[in-house]
């Protein structure tokens, strides 16, 4: 058990969730080493985003925003970590939900595609 007031409390208790989504074929391997390496570049950037990436922040949703047919591509990273969250932006955006994988499997597809449809997703392609 984590205690709250660890100063890692909340990448510990994501990480956990990365573990889990693993266990249940969500996440690859590669899921595991690719969130890693992520929390690695926030260590080093102090865990601040940059204003490159607000800026691609800003230019991503005003491109979804302006969209005729909208399409969110998640991969299982995404699917594992903030499903509620994927449910709330395709909804603002009358979205599609594109399950997008690299190490594509019709198994990982179909844990997914569950995970997804349970969150309150309504049109996974």
């Amino acid at each position: 058990m984590i205690h709250k007031d660890h100063p890692r409390y909340e990448s510990l208790k994501i990480r956990a969730k990365v573990v889990e989504a693993y266990k249940k074929g969500i996440l690859a391997d590669s899921g595991m080493i690719a969130h890693g390496r992520g929390e690695a570049f926030d260590y080093l950037l102090g865990e601040e985003t940059t204003s490159n990436a607000k800026s691609a922040i800003k230019a991503s949703a005003a491109a979804l925003i302006l969209a005729k047919n909208p399409v969110i591509s998640v991969n299982g990273n995404t699917a594992a970590l903030v499903p509620d969250e994927i449910v709330t932006l395709a909804d603002i955006l009358n979205a599609k939900v594109e399950i997008n994988l690299f190490n594509r499997t019709p198994e990982r597809v179909s844990v997914i595609e569950e995970l997804l449809k349970e969150a309150g997703v309504k049109n996974i392609l």
